[in-house]
Parts: C-alpha cells; sequence; structure tokens
C-alpha cells in the first residue's frame, strides 16, 4: 500500500505538496480520458501518455512496447516521435517476460546492465526501472510499459504509488492501441467490402450483357444482325467510341467487317450521337484487326502510355478506321477449330485508357461470340441441307399433283378436237390456259420454297364460282369411273383463302376417295358449311373406310393403305396446305366410308395477304 493511502487510513492529514500531486494526477487523467475521447491520431495519443507518466513519477525516460505477434516482436513507441524505433525480439528479457507473464517488475541499478536487449535503451546510468504491461479491457496482454531513471544523487526506486499511476495510464494506452486496430482492422475490411461489391457489381453487368447478347443473338438471321447485337452493347458497356467486328465467311473465301462507331459531342454535357454502322466485305482484312485474324494473336495499344503491342508500326492506314484515329485500342481472336474465325476490337476508350476489366470483358464477349457465330453457321448449314431434302420430297409432292392438270388438259385437248362450235374450243382453250397458271404456281411454289419462302395468297374468293370451276375438273378427272360425284353448299357466300392451293387440297382429297371407292361404285359428296367465322369443307365417300393400322399415320409423307401406283403424298400435302392457312384436317368418324374436313379460321374475314 502507498504511502499517502497508508497515511490517509491513519487520519494523518494530507499536506499542500501531496494534495497538489492528487491534482496533477487527475488532471492527467482528465487529459488523456479526454484526448481518448477526442479520437486523436494514436501517435498523439501515446505521446500525452508518455508525457504524463514521465511527468507525474519523475522519471527520465519512457517508452511503450508493443507486441507485433505476426513477428514476434516488440516495437518501441517513445515521447517525442523518435524516428528509429526499438525493436527487441520476444525472447528471453525483462521486456519479453513482462509480456509474456502480464506481471510488472522494478529494477534497481546495476540489475539489469547486463541484459543484451537493454543496449540500444538502457545503460551504466540507468538508476531505476519501472516495467509495467500493457493490458486491454479484456485483461489481454498487448505490450510493456518501460519508464527509467538515470542513475544519480536524487535517483530513487519506483513506489508502489508510481507503479499505481503508470499501470492507470499504461491501461489507457492499451485501450487506444487496441481501438486503433480495430478501426484499422475495420477500415480495411470495409475497403474489402467494397473491393467485393465492385467485383460483384461488374460480374453482375458482365452477366447481364452477356444475358442480353445471348437473347439478341438468339434472333439474328445474319452475321450482320449478330455484328450490330454485340457491337452496340459492347461499346455501350466498356463506354469506347468504336467497336470492331471481322469474321470470315463459312467457306473462308471472304472476310466480312463490320464497324460501330459512337460519336460523341461536347456541348456543356457530353452527349452521344446515334451509332453508325458500316460493313464491308473483302478477300481479306486489312484493318487493324488483321494480325489478330491471321495470326490469332490479342492486340493491345495506347499511345498515351507509348505501348504498341500487336498493332502494325509504321503503317498509318491502319490507325484510322471510319475516320476514327486510333488512340486506344484492345483486341482478341474469335477461336476457330484450325485457325481463328474473326476478331473482336474496342477503340479509344473514353474516359482513360481500357483496363484490365475491360480486357476481361472483351475476352468473356469474345468466347460467346465465337460460340454463336459457331452455331449459327451450324444452324444456318443444317437448315439448307434440310431445305435441299425438304425440295426433293416437294418435288415428289409437284409431280404427284402435276397427274391433275396434265389430266385436264389432255380432256380438254381431245374436247376442242371433237368440237365444231367456236365458243366450245374458246371456253376449253380458257380452260387449258388456267391449268397452265396452275402449273405455273406449282413451279413457283418450289422455288419459293428453295428459296425458304412459305407464303399462303390469300384473296377474296367467291364460294359459288370456286366451287362451279372444282367441280367441272373433278367432272372430267373421273370421267369413266363409277363414282357419283354431289356438291353441297352455301349460296352466295365470300370467303378468303388461296383457291389454288385449297383446289389442290380438295382434289387430293376427292382423287384419294375415288380410288378408295374403284370399280365397286359409290358416291362422293364436297360439302361447304360456316361455324362462325370459320369455312369448312368436308369430303365424304361411300367407300370402305380407312384401315385401322393407317388411320394414326395417316397425314405423314409417304403414308398410303396399299393403292395401286399411290405415292403417299395426297394427305400430307392436304395437311400441309391446311396448316399453312393456319388451319387444320381432320379424319372424322362415320359409321361407313370415310369423311375428312379441312377447318379454315376466320376465313369468312377479310384478311391481309
Amino acid at each position: 500500500m502507498s504511502s499517502r493511502k497508508q497515511k490517509a487510513k491513519a487520519g494523518v492529514v494530507v499536506e499542500g505538496p501531496l494534495l497538489l500531486r492528487e491534482v496533477q494526477v487527475a488532471r492527467a487523467l482528465r487529459e488523456v480520458a479526454g484526448a481518448l475521447g477526442a479520437s486523436l491520431e494514436l501517435d498523439e495519443l501515446l505521446e500525452l501518455v508518455l508525457a504524463k507518466i514521465r511527468e507525474l513519477v519523475r522519471a527520465d525516460a519512457a517508452y511503450l512496447f508493443i507486441l507485433d505477434e505476426r513477428r514476434q516482436e516488440l516495437v518501441s513507441r517513445s515521447e517525442g516521435g523518435a524516428a528509429d524505433r526499438i525493436i527487441i525480439p520476444l525472447e528471453d528479457g525483462p521486456l519479453s517476460q513482462v509480456t509474456r507473464t502480464g506481471r510488472g517488475v522494478r529494477l534497481e541499478a546495476g540489475g539489469f546492465s547486463e541484459r543484451v536487449e537493454w543496449e540500444a535503451i538502457a545503460s551504466s546510468k540507468t538508476g531505476a526501472a519501472l516495467l509495467l504491461p500493457l493490458k486491454n479491457n479484456l485483461s489481454r496482454t498487448i505490450g510493456a510499459a518501460l519508464v527509467l531513471r538515470h542513475e544519480g544523487e536524487t535517483c530513487a526506486p519506483f513506489s508502489d504509488e508510481d507503479e499505481e499511476i503508470v499501470s492507470v495510464l499504461a491501461k489507457q494506452a492499451a485501450v487506444a492501441i487496441d481501438n486503433s486496430r480495430l478501426l484499422v482492422t475495420l477500415i480495411r475490411k470495409n475497403q474489402q467490402l467494397q473491393q467485393a461489391q465492385e467485383q460483384l457489381m461488374r460480374r453482375v453487368r458482365d452477366l447481364e450483357l452477356l444475358f442480353e447478347l445471348e437473347r439478341a443473338t438468339a434472333r439474328a438471321h445474319s452475321h450482320e444482325e449478330l455484328a450490330i447485337a454485340v457491337l452496340e452493347r459492347l461499346a455501350r458497356a466498356s463506354g469506347a467510341e468504336q467497336a470492331l467486328l471481322v469474321l470470315r465467311t463459312p467457306d473462308s473465301s471472304q472476310v466480312a467487317e463490320f464497324a460501330l462507331t459512337r460519336r460523341f459531342s461536347q456541348t456543356g454535357l457530353r452527349t452521344e450521337s446515334p451509332a453508325a454502322f458500316s460493313t464491308t466485305v473483302s478477300p481479306a482484312s486489312s484493318g487493324p484487326l488483321a494480325r489478330v485474324l491471321s495470326e490469332g494473336v490479342p492486340l493491345q495499344m495506347d499511345a498515351a502510355l507509348g505501348e504498341d503491342r500487336g498493332l502494325g508500326r509504321g503503317r498509318e492506314e491502319e490507325r484510322i478506321v471510319d475516320s476514327v484515329r486510333i488512340r486506344s485500342m484492345i483486341a482478341e481472336p474469335l477461336e476457330g477449330e484450325q485457325r481463328p474465325m474473326g476478331a473482336i476490337g474496342l477503340l479509344n476508350k473514353q474516359d482513360g485508357p481500357f483496363t484490365a476489366e475491360d480486357l476481361g470483358l472483351l475476352r468473356l464477349v469474345a468466347a460467346n461470340v465465337a460460340t454463336a457465330v459457331r452455331l449459327f453457321d451450324a444452324s444456318r448449314a443444317r437448315e439448307q441441307e434440310e431445305r435441299l431434302s425438304a425440295i426433293g420430297t416437294l418435288l415428289s409432292q409437284v409431280l404427284h399433283d402435276l397427274r391433275s392438270p396434265l389430266a385436264a388438259i389432255s380432256g380438254y385437248v381431245e374436247l376442242m378436237t371433237e368440237a365444231s362450235d367456236k365458243s366450245d374450243r374458246e371456253r376449253y382453250a380458257a380452260q387449258i390456259l388456267k391449268q397452265f397458271e396452275t402449273l405455273g404456281l406449282m413451279q413457283q411454289e418450289v422455288l419459293a420454297f428453295a428459296r425458304g419462302e412459305t407464303k399462303v395468297l390469300v384473296r377474296k374468293v367467291l364460294l359459288d364460282r370456286f366451287l362451279s370451276d372444282l367441280k367441272e375438273l373433278l367432272e372430267r378427272e373421273l370421267a369413266g369411273k363409277n363414282v357419283e360425284l354431289r356438291f353441297e353448299h352455301q349460296r352466295k357466300v365470300v370467303a378468303y383463302f388461296d383457291s389454288e392451293r385449297m383446289t389442290r387440297a380438295l382434289v387430293n382429297l376427292v382423287r384419294n376417295a375415288a380410288d378408295a371407292i374403284g370399280n365397286r361404285g359409290g358416291t362422293i359428296t364436297v360439302e361447304t358449311t360456316t361455324s362462325g367465322q370459320d369455312l369448312l369443307f368436308r369430303v365424304r365417300d361411300t367407300g370402305p373406310g380407312v384401315p385401322p393400322h393407317v388411320a394414326t399415320r395417316l397425314f405423314e409423307s409417304f403414308v398410303t393403305s396399299g393403292k395401286q401406283g399411290g405415292t403417299g403424298l395426297g394427305l400430307a400435302i392436304v395437311r400441309r396446305i391446311a396448316t399453312e392457312h393456319g388451319g387444320s384436317v381432320e379424319l372424322e368418324e362415320t359409321k361407313s366410308g370415310a369423311s375428312f374436313l379441312i377447318r379454315l379460321p376466320d376465313a369468312l374475314q377479310k384478311k391481309r395477304s
């Protein structure tokens, strides 16, 4: 117990000097506490603590040693902010012992001169030393405090009161050190979180861009549409003035170069005018992406930084693209199976040089564009193969359909040779010309299909006139067969459909019905009715009906029920024609014979062809 406390307990009155010391201690503690609450810099606060320690305990020097746990060292902080800090390994000396055990030590003159760790601090002139641990609020030791008195006549050992004062102030220093470390940790964590958030936002933007590109490229029907979709989004995302794309044609005979340029103007605030898009096709690329395309090497150039990696020097024509002088540029090849299929690049970033994030985004887009081009070219090649295959099937259908107009032409020619009346011959000639028109339409249909076009020519049709012409055509075809043909329909009905194709569909149904009836004889009825705005064509016969094993596949190509000379295409053609009209055809259930129903939705409403 300190002498001051002992006197107070014994009832001795504390005299003036002791009272002054108490005031000094209280004032010092208030100053340190105030400084700690004012969030001063750590160095300023520790200097204040050391100054107060030296002042209150009448010391010649005071040090704080902070533990560096990673390096297992004690690093000094001294009053006055000495530039040369003392570093002591955490080994076996007094400071290390105090730090390890958390218990203070008082040394008198000569008690520590032989210690190696004191050589930079103490000397033979040091008369007394006080070593106390620095403990934080959790009573965890984070270093040690060292207070020294030099040897001399006035040198006295440190008292309990001195130890108590240093201990309190050392506690304040430990709290400040802990708070500083916590603040540094929080700042570092906050920086890491901000960096992680920025990276996450960049990844989200990249994913959004890739999602947009995937949707846009999926809708593209040509390399040009694909280029517009990619370059526009890539230039906007990177802030580039221009985006370039070079693609080899599928047969590698030519190179298509696409450029999208964004024009910027300065009117107080920068505004962007609509982007300009250009396309050139040539045997070989001669622009800034030529080397990337030929050698498959990335390109990076920034005139401001003096960097030029991959862009040929001394070729001024490569420095300008669509009147845009290249200041900075990055480019990546589009990987192909054996050589690059193309290249993609960005020119002149508006807000400074291209960054590593821009380069990463370009590489990501380049990989996706390469995949999209491969899929697009493969799809086009597959479509062409399928179209060629389908053309063969269509030609079979056309040859099947040629029988009707050729049979009609043959019949009308025979009638013309037998007719003596001029008006009859003219009427027969008109019918022959009409059949030739049908042949011409069939030819156009084959060519349109070869080009990938499928368009139904919907026109206004007077149903009475249409069915009259159809009846005359069918009667000529069924002449000589043991078949009775009947027509049932509403009068004065106006509908909208492709009359030529519907004629082919109904002729096929009637022809199949006649073949099914055969020599046994029977009746074929062509019935036309309406249901709301729908037009219905029904062809019924009194034949043997459709065999069950054929009914489920009846409308497939090359499916036949065993007719002599049949191709199995008639009903497939009927279904295709009905589908092209947005309608359907079905086999209806009947007690005897067969009945086919063609439904044309909204055929009674005027349509735009």
